[in-house]
């Protein structure tokens, strides 16, 4: 069996009376510099997820949201309202929260509350979206109620 040694420790600290001199030339950054990135506004992603389910519930027109969803969106929302028309359900948003993968985009989750007409019975469902920012604006390019 052999026994371990063991080696001094170097100091990491100057010996007296010597001055360390700074590198002549400065280390260049790998990667580019990130681009400013844009304000993630929640309550701006409130008011377009609130406007959203304003529309599959019949209170606003679906026209009001062509200039805050993708067209996918927009398309999915107009086969929605004429294949299952909204009668006597109504969204309301309970909280969103959202996060952001990268620079121009946001995903967000919320709790959309779902009550019929005439009766006290509501039903909490899951909602996910994902906002990205383009052309000086954001938009929602995914939204999806999760009718648990």
């Amino acid at each position: 069996m052999t026994t371990p040694t063991l080696r001094p420790l170097t100091t990491y600290e100057p010996i007296d009376g010597q001055v360390l001199i700074p590198a002549a030339r400065q280390p260049q950054p790998t990667t580019q510099p990130h681009e400013q990135p844009v304000a993630a506004d929640n309550a701006r992603f409130t008011q377009i997820t609130t406007k959203i389910l304003e529309v599959l519930d019949g209170r606003r027109p679906l026209g009001h949201l062509q200039t805050l969803v993708a067209p996918s969106v927009y398309q999915a929302t107009r086969t929605r309202l004429r294949t299952k028309p909204p009668v006597g359900i109504r969204y309301q948003l309970s909280s969103i929260h959202s996060c952001r993968p990268a620079v121009d985009a946001v995903e967000a989750s919320g709790l959309v509350e779902t009550a019929r007409h005439g009766t006290r019975q509501r039903r909490a469902e899951a909602l996910a979206c994902r906002f990205e920012y383009g052309e000086g604006r954001w938009i929602c390019v995914y939204f999806r109620i999760i009718h648990c």
